[in-house]
Formats: C-alpha cells, structure tokens, sequence
C-alpha cells in the first residue's frame, strides 16, 4: 500500500485564477519525491462549511491531507475556523508564535495589533509548525480517526519554508514507519535533442523494461525529462529502477546533462560555477527571460555578470556592438547578428561565456 496525499488549495483567489497556485507543484513533487503519492488536487472557495465537507470527505481515502491558503489575519482567512469546526476544537495561545511576531513586529518598527496577536492562537489539538519567515504557522492534526492534516499559509515561501523545515520530515518518518511501499524515480534531464529523437533511440529499450518500471518523455522549452518510475518496496524497487537505469544512460549518450531532475539553468550555474566560468547575456526577442531565468536559482551571482536587453535594432548597434551593414544585409534575425552581439557582451562584461539571443516573437509568427 501506498502513502497517499490529497492537496487542498483554498482561496477564493487561486479558484477563480487571480492567483498563480504554483504550491500543488512544489508540494506534488516534494511528496512524490519520498515515494509518496498524489492521489487528488482540489481547488476551494473562502467557504467554511466547503473546507470542512471537502476535509471530511478526503480523511477517509488518504493517509494525509495538506492544505494551502485562507491561514492570515483577514476577514476572509477561514482555515482555522474550519478546523475548530471539523474536529471541534478551541483556540489556545501558543506563545512561542507569539513571540517570534512580537519579534518581528519589533524589528519593523511596527505596534502588535490584535489582528497579528490572533495569528498566534491555535487549535488546541494541533501541533504547530513553526513559521520562522512569515507570522501564520502550519498545524498538524495527527489523528486516530482517520487521515492527518498538515494546515499551511498560502504564501509559497512561507509554505516551502515550513514543509522543509518539519512538514517533509514527518512524512518521511510516517512512510518508513508505515512499512509502506514507494513510488521511486529517477530522472534524465536531456537538451538539444527532439523528442522524437529520444523516443526513438529508447523505444527497443521502453518494451524491455519489466512491467512495474514506467517510462515517460516530459518536454518543456528547454529540453526533454525522461522519467522512470517504479512502485515496491523501498528496497527492492530502488535495485529494479538501478538495473532498469543503466541502458538508458548508455543509450542517451551525451544527450543527457543532468540526473538530478533539475532545470537546465540549475545545471548551468553548477557547471559554470564548478569550472570557475562566467556568463553575459544579450536578448533580444526574449526581453530579459533569460536574465530573469538565471537569476532565479539562489547563487547565480557567483557566475552570471549580467545582461543587455537589446529589442529595437538600434539598441543592438550602438549598445550591443552589431554592425549596421550586418543588420542591413543578413536581418537582425541571423546567425551572424548574434555572433557580433555575443563577441560584443563577452568582451563587454569580462565573462567567460556569452549567450545572445534574436528571434521573432511579435504576432506574424516565431523563430
């Protein structure tokens, strides 16, 4: 039997899309991750009598719940009540919680209204989960009369932060305790190759592969994941998905970049930054994306110099170094335009590497 999780999302917000709910992402594959598997998403209004039917229902197919929004000092943050009301409860202060908003309410020179106080009283039955970058903190209901709730905020960094710091422990602990068997995976991150390609080096492989070992090709912009997973024993299935590895590492050659089931630029910074290099870039028809891409893994000032966003061609010719007559006889679109900008920005910003981009992009069509 597997440890099985439905995600609850709440929020008036996330229901009617106002709100990215990039959280059942984070979460699916941080349980996935420790074998765990996702049997439900559900997405749920500010509605009290809605959470706690939704809860109710859930506790009875799953092993855990795990909820995400409706946990701040608002009028329309009802999560709380809902678990007063589910497992007839009653708010206590928890004084530890107390004090870190005391805290940081000092900190930001700011007075502790009664509105942040009530942040700090919780359910009696619960066990909190300290929330050391935020005020709201998560709650764990673990009980004997079905399913345990892990209660989160909504804000991503904030539920991140308490699910490492003690939400994904606790699961882990519960699946080993558990005698549970696991979903087990492992991941080859490949680039520059179609998946068309990939698929037809691996299919002579893909129909020898046992029966309990699955395959599947996940595309994105920047390449192709090629995912097996397998379910048993935590044992057991691990040496069925190592034996089942080896030929499809053999088979992808220099294809793959990565089994860390990372993205392409988590694998550049490493790289770049294992090798002492550094990189600039010039973008054109992305605006930027790529800039922003990069510096969204935590370290890329190690490595990334910086960037020039170049759109119009007369930003690429007196700021990014491309010749007028270059524009003028090949496009701005062409592989010799973006040669002289990346030889321009490299030389420019001192990096060891140069990435520049031109492209298509407005609405007569792409490249």
């Amino acid at each position: 039997m597997l440890f099985r999780i439905a995600l609850v999302s709440i929020g008036n917000e996330v229901l009617s899309g106002d709100t990215l709910n990039t959280n059942v992402r984070w979460l699916a594959e941080q349980c996935t991750t420790l074998g765990a598997v996702i049997t439900e998403h559900r997405t749920i209004g500010d509605d009290v009598a809605v959470i706690v039917e939704t809860i109710a229902e859930l506790r009875h197919r799953c092993e855990l719940i795990i909820t995400t929004g409706g946990l701040g000092p608002t009028h329309d943050d009802l999560t709380v009540a809902a678990m007063l009301e589910l497992f007839a409860d009653e708010l206590v202060l928890h004084q530890p919680t107390l004090e870190h908003i005391e805290r940081v309410v000092a900190e930001r020179g700011r007075m502790l209204t009664e509105r942040l106080r009530m942040q700090a009283m919780v359910p009696a039955s619960a066990t909190v989960l300290p929330n050391r970058v935020g005020s709201a903190p998560g709650l764990l209901f673990d009980r004997s009369d079905g399913a345990a709730v892990i209660v989160l905020p909504g804000v991503p960094r904030e539920m991140e932060h308490i699910m490492r710091e003690s939400g994904l422990q606790w699961i882990a602990e519960c699946i080993a305790a558990g005698g549970y068997e696991i979903i087990a995976e492992h991941v080859f991150v490949t680039a520059g190759v179609p998946e068309a390609d990939l698929a037809d080096r691996l299919e002579p492989l893909r129909t020898q592969l046992p029966p309990t070992v699955k395959l599947a090709f996940l595309p994105s912009a920047s390449g192709v994941r090629i995912r097996l997973r397998a379910r048993g024993r935590p044992g057991a299935v691990r040496l069925l998905l190592d034996q089942a590895v080896e030929p499809l590492r053999a088979s992808l050659g220099n294809a793959v970049v990565s089994e860390k089931n990372e993205r392409l630029v988590e694998v550049l910074q490493r790289e770049c930054i294992a090798r002492g290099k550094t990189v600039a870039v010039a973008e054109s028809c992305t605006g930027g994306m790529l800039g922003m891409e990069i510096t969204s893994v935590p370290g890329s000032s190690a490595y990334f110099l910086g960037g020039l966003i170049c759109y119009a061609d007369a930003v690429k010719i007196h700021f990014g170094g491309v010749r007028p007559e270059t524009i003028a006889h090949y496009g701005a679109v062409s592989r010799q335009t973006v040669e002289e900008l990346a030889t321009y920005i490299r030389a420019a910003y001192g990096s060891d590497l140069a990435v520049a981009i031109s492209g298509v992009a407005g609405p007569g069509g792409g490249t």
